[in-house]
């Protein structure tokens, strides 16, 4: 692991590729893997957004992704969180990884 800011954990393309990677091949319930496709843009060194398009959730897949994430803040020393949230303009859920508390809180 090479040295970087922990509130700006994106910068690090060695932890970016991580997390992407197990984003990407993480199963879901009912749809199992969702092909990765960023909403708003590239990751910034804060935070980014992926357009999991229409589906739901379970109590099971939010118990993974929470897994995915602590397991991560512990290894990288990081205090990545993720929300989700509907599209305003489509038909979608969006996942928001924030990477540290300095990731802005607007969400247009």
């Amino acid at each position: 692991m090479k040295d970087f800011e922990p509130l700006e954990p994106f910068e690090n393309k060695e932890l970016l590729n991580e997390i992407l990677s197990k984003l990407e091949n993480f199963e879901y319930k009912l749809y199992s893997r969702i092909k990765i496709k960023f909403f708003r843009g590239k990751p910034t060194k804060y935070e980014f957004d992926l357009n999991l398009g229409v589906m739901h959730f379970t109590e099971k897949d939010f118990s993974g992704l929470s897994k995915i994430f602590s397991e991560i803040n512990k290894k990288w020393k990081t205090q990545m969180t993720y929300c989700i949230y509907p599209a305003k303009d489509q038909r979608a859920m969006i996942i928001n990884v924030r990477g540290s508390p300095k990731a802005p809180s607007d969400l247009s």
